[in-house]
């Protein structure tokens, strides 16, 4: 499962590097990615339906039987190529006519300080990321008390105004792009800079509120907090989420894959280290989102001074 679903998104950012035009690839980004969190939504909020009604295999052949009828509509698909640069001018990986090979040209990739600015992002966003939304439902029953029947109401919610937040935020950059308002480099930026630190001050005041006892004002308060920290977090989906087209047009797949490995790995660490740090400290939230809210404003240090704007030379290997 993971296998399949891993190419998906790295084919998805090179069909948009060949086919989207320049100042529309911020919106279609934002638009692919939001898509990705409506659907976490929907899942969240009908899956247990789905299992009460049938069984847990019933959701599993729900979700595999939705992909299977719409594989032929995308199989049919054809699309324009409106970005000669995306191509190389060759075969992609060729190792003929003296030509590296797939590794050697990630190798020069990875060492840009511009790929390595989209990596560190994408490790410190995704920490924050995988590490709240997976803690979630646990802060808002153990440090705010709100009943386990109430959570879908606080833990679905923030996927809905993620994917609008993001996609705005892509119109938004391309639109800028258009009217020449900014440089790619500043809305890169400042999109990305607003999507890490604004969540870092949210996650800091959740903590404040989880250790404020459980009234209904503070589960109100941090309800807000929450929601408006996960949404600046879609902001991103005009910084590092589209950076890879702007450094890496030619291989946006790979630098994409590269980025996205991070992530996974942050996620990987993420989950069970705030937990070891949530009974090491005795059940500190603050200790738990301390951490999240440093990674995200060291994040946002590196992405501001290493970001580019133009394709690296390595690109064209």
């Amino acid at each position: 499962l993971d296998a399949g679903e891993g190419v998906a998104f790295p084919a998805v950012h090179s069909l948009i590097s060949r086919h989207v035009p320049k100042d529309r690839q911020s919106t279609a980004v934002a638009a692919v990615t939001a898509a990705s969190y409506g659907g976490a939504a929907f899942a969240f909020g009908v899956t247990p339906a789905v299992v009460l009604a049938g069984g847990w295999e019933a959701a599993f052949y729900t979700f595999g039987s939705a992909a299977i009828f719409w594989f032929p509509f995308w199989a049919a698909s054809s699309f324009k190529v409106v970005n000669d640069a995306a191509n190389g001018g060759g075969k992609y990986g060729a190792e003929s006519a003296g030509k590296p090979g797939v590794i050697d040209e990630w190798l020069a990739l990875v060492k840009t300080r511009e790929v390595r600015a989209i990596c560190v992002a994408q490790f410190a966003q995704s920490w924050g990321g995988y590490g709240l939304l997976s803690w979630l439902p646990t802060y808002f029953e153990e440090a705010l008390g709100v009943p386990l029947g109430d959570l879908p109401a606080f833990t679905v919610l923030p996927y809905f105004i993620q994917g609008i937040v993001g996609v705005g935020s892509g119109v938004i950059a391309d639109q800028w792009l258009r009217e020449g308002k900014f440089s790619t480099k500043f809305i890169r930026r400042a999109f990305q800079t607003v999507g890490m630190v604004g969540p870092a001050v949210c996650l800091a005041g959740a903590a404040v509120l989880g250790g404020a006892g459980a009234t209904d004002a503070n589960i109100f308060a941090a309800a807000v907090l929450v929601d408006v920290g996960l949404a600046l977090s879609a902001l991103t989906l005009a910084g590092v989420s589209v950076s890879h087209l702007d450094v890496a047009p030619r291989h946006a797949g790979l630098v994409f894959a590269t980025g996205n490995t991070c992530a996974t790995i942050a996620g990987i660490i993420a989950v069970p280290l705030s937990g070891w740090v949530l009974e090491a400290t005795g059940q500190s939230w603050s200790a738990v989102f301390g951490v999240i809210a440093v990674l995200y404003v060291v994040g946002a240090a590196l992405w501001w001074a290493w970001v580019g704007d133009e394709p690296v030379p390595e690109d064209s290997l």
